[in-house]
This record gives structure tokens, C-alpha cells and sequence, in this order.
């Protein structure tokens, strides 16, 4: 679960990406449905008018294929939007940062703990330690808020700024 989680944080761009794709596909469905709805109350008014019994009949029954057209497109575009709005929960969507001096001689804030969460308030904190004579980056997961090891107070802060509080 792990490395799912891992992939998707790590793609997660792409993923959006991807799901703004569908959602122009799924809008361009719309657009070409409400298009023919609109030839379709052309042809109705024409046969209409001409008011013969037969063309009515056979309007009404064009109507109830594209109806069941229609319906079916319908299902297929919710549950595509259901899928996609269950691939969201895992995107990163809180984000948390914390800058600090982490050593006496290094001024500036130049570290930081930077925390991207889910909507379960799931991910990782991402810790980096500017020095003098180098920078070091660490990594802790979080679940649920809280970290799966003992989180610094930087990086608390990260976590209580991505989850607003």
C-alpha cells in the first residue's frame, strides 16, 4: 500500500493531469449531446408542424432511443466521475511549511520541514537541514496527523500548517 502511496505522491502532477484530460473529454460528451438535443427539437417542430400522425410516432420513438442514449452516456460519465473522485482523495492536498534556523552559525531560515498530506491526512514530511559545509534531507510518513516517528517541533509546525490549524 506503501508503494502505491509513494508512486501517487510522486506522480501526482501527472495524475491531475490526467484527470483534467477526462474532465475535458467528458465536457466535450456534453457539448456533442447538447448539440444533437438541439437538432432533435429541429426535427420535432418541423414534424410537428406538418402535424402528420405517422412522423409523430416515429418522432416519439427516435426520442425514447436517444432517451436510452442518453441514460446509458449518463451512467458512464458518473461512474467515470465517481472513479476519479475517489483517485483524488490519495492527490496531495494540504500542504505545510516551516522555515527555521537549524544551526546557530546559519542564519536566513534556510531549512525547512515542508509537509504534503492527503485528504486522510496521509503523506510525508520532508525535512532539510542547511549548513555551513552541507544540506541534509530527511523523510517521515505520516498517518492519519501523525507522524510514524517522533516528528521535531519544525516539523509538527509543517504538519498543524498543512492541516490548518
Amino acid at each position: 500500500m506503501q508503494q502505491v502511496a509513494d508512486f501517487v505522491r510522486e506522480y501526482n502532477a501527472l495524475i491531475i493531469l490526467g484527470l483534467v484530460a477526462v474532465d475535458l473529454v467528458l465536457l466535450l460528451i456534453a457539448v456533442s449531446l447538447s448539440v444533437k438535443l438541439r437538432g432533435f427539437t429541429r426535427q420535432r417542430n418541423a414534424k410537428l408542424d406538418s402535424g402528420q400522425v405517422g412522423e409523430i410516432v416515429d418522432h416519439i420513438t427516435d426520442h425514447a432511443h436517444t432517451l436510452d442514449a442518453i441514460k446509458n452516456t449518463l451512467t458512464e460519465v458518473s461512474g467515470r466521475q465517481d472513479d476519479l473522485g475517489a483517485a483524488l482523495t490519495w492527490c496531495v492536498q494540504r500542504v505545510g511549511m516551516a522555515r527555521f534556523d537549524a544551526f546557530d552559525d546559519v542564519g536566513g531560515e534556510q531549512s525547512f520541514a515542508l509537509a504534503l498530506l492527503d485528504a486522510d491526512k496521509t503523506g510525508v514530511v520532508v525535512t532539510s537541514l542547511y549548513g555551513r559545509q552541507d544540506c541534509r534531507v530527511y523523510i517521515k510518513g505520516i498517518n492519519k496527523g501523525e507522524g510514524e516517528r517522533a516528528l521535531s517541533e519544525e516539523e509538527k509546525n509543517a504538519v498543524k500548517a498543512a492541516l490548518g490549524h
